[in-house]
């Protein structure tokens, strides 16, 4: 019955995610990060690293009607500024047609896993409890039904903290083929997302030199570096030098985009992260509203120190508040969603009828923020598919669309030109409305398509000259 328990929800997260990829997104990439990870998705799988074309030179001076977010063009070539570590998993969903199915199934993993830590760790009693929260946190569903790198690396970092605790209760040699699992995997996820391996990490490392177990910990290193220096290895064959990452490669001088800094503006970024925080999942407040009254294990302090440095280490990161929701913290959302899971068993063992109150309202405050965030975001998607809506009732044929303006909220029109690795093989070519000379030279490059203006909302006009 337990197994049977945790299959169900993580049942139910998928259809979830399904249900908000097919009905809320209708599989439209809604971000240049969707886009960027699903463009070199399909460069994998088709054994390419990077698509080649003289337009993207940015010395070319067609290059800003074709620039888009995410993505960097460099010398005629383009690729996503992103590590090769979530491409190379959506590329299997590419190949088979399928990528929107790559990580719902994952988000499922991931919460059979969590739910079988709960069950080991916490008790049968509390698996029920686990699973509640996570299908009724939507800012969790909704990503398990993108196409962003968040669950993935949530789920590598999770595994290998499953690892690394298992590896505690070993004998020395079971021990230390568990820490160098727990270390690749780890590795792996940095080729995912650069930073979010980081607070993990330095918690295992550092409680295994305090202990002195220093061949446990070569293990460990060794793990890492094997599966990290995979980002070192692409990183030679995408631009020569394994120290530039595709992430600096159209960075322009001064920016703080993609760049860890020190800066006073991480504290208010970091103030709208929690802010988010509080929003999509309102039962994080209780560990600080009854902190003084519930006295945590060491188990629950570790996991809410790793959250916490989880924030830490994006405060060094103020270039966005990453939306929707605080989808920066999410790598390290299972371990908050643990601690908030010890608190109800606290609860249930104390008694007391305020406690249970709060905790009742505690879950009405999740299930209005999972509404109101569900909400929010079908709104943002059906004007973000505006574009796509309007090109349609055009009719069929081959179209180049020159886009005045992107669509809400994203008003910038480079957001848009997202054009695929092989552009000649689009119905519709997506570029931005540029001065008439450079105009003319790209229609000279794309003969045969009826031309059109985009402006938003939902505003299409077929240039004179086109037909």
């Amino acid at each position: 019955m337990a197994t049977k328990r945790k299959l169900l929800f993580s049942l139910i997260l998928l259809l979830e995610a399904l249900l908000i990829a097919f009905v809320l997104m209708q599989r439209f990439p809604p971000s240049g990060d969707d886009y960027s990870y699903l463009y070199q998705a399909k460069l994998f799988a088709s054994g390419k690293m990077y698509a080649e074309d003289p337009l993207y030179d940015e010395a070319n001076p067609l290059n800003d009607c074709v620039a888009t977010g995410c993505m960097a063009d460099d010398h005629g070539r383009r690729f996503s500024k992103y590590p090769p570590g979530w491409p190379a998993f959506l590329a299997l969903g590419a190949r088979l047609g399928v990528p929107w199915l790559i990580d719902p199934v994952l988000g499922a993993v991931l919460v059979f896993l969590i739910l079988r830590y709960v069950e080991q760790q916490m008790g049968k009693n509390l698996v029920k409890v686990a699973g509640i929260l996570l299908i009724l946190c939507l800012f969790f569903c909704y990503y398990a039904a993108s196409l962003r790198a968040h669950i993935a690396t949530a789920l590598f970092v999770f595994t290998a903290f499953v690892s690394y605790d298992a590896a505690q209760q070993q004998r020395p040699g079971c021990s230390r083929l568990l820490l160098f699992g727990a270390g690749a995997l780890l590795g792996y996820s940095s080729m995912i997302r650069y930073i979010d391996c980081v607070p993990l990490a330095a918690w295992i490392g550092v409680g295994l030199v305090r202990r002195k177990m220093f061949a446990q910990l070569t293990f460990f290193g060794v793990g890492f570096g094997l599966l990290a220096s995979g980002n070192l290895l692409y990183d030679t064959l995408l631009t020569g030098d394994p120290l530039q990452t595709p992430t600096t490669v159209n960075n322009s001088p001064g920016t703080i985009a993609d760049h860890l800094i020190v800066s006073w503006i991480g504290l208010p970024t970091t103030g709208v992260r929690l802010g988010n925080l509080l929003w999509v999942f309102p039962p994080a407040l209780l560990p600080v509203v009854l902190w003084r009254r519930y006295h945590a294990s060491p188990k629950v302090k570790m996991y809410l120190a790793l959250f916490l440095m989880n924030i830490g280490v994006y405060f060094f990161y103020p270039a966005a508040a990453g939306g929707p929701g605080p989808r920066y913290l999410l790598a390290y959302f299972p371990f908050l969603v643990l601690a908030v899971v010890d608190l109800y068993g606290w609860i249930c063992r104390d008694c007391a009828p305020g406690l249970r109150r709060l905790w009742k309202f505690a879950i009405v405050l999740q299930i209005v923020g999972s509404v109101s965030f569900a909400t929010k975001e079908a709104y943002t998607s059906y004007w973000q598919r505006d574009l796509e809506r309007t090109v349609r009732q055009a009719g069929d044929g081959k179209k180049i669309v020159l886009l005045r303006t992107g669509t809400y909220p994203a008003w910038n029109a480079g957001d848009l030109t997202r054009n695929p690795p092989v552009m000649s093989s689009a119905s519709s070519l997506y570029f931005t409305l540029c001065d008439q000379p450079q105009r003319d030279a790209l229609l000279k490059r794309f003969p045969g398509r009826k031309v059109f203006v985009y402006q938003y909302p939902g505003r299409l006009y077929r240039l004179p000259d086109s037909q």
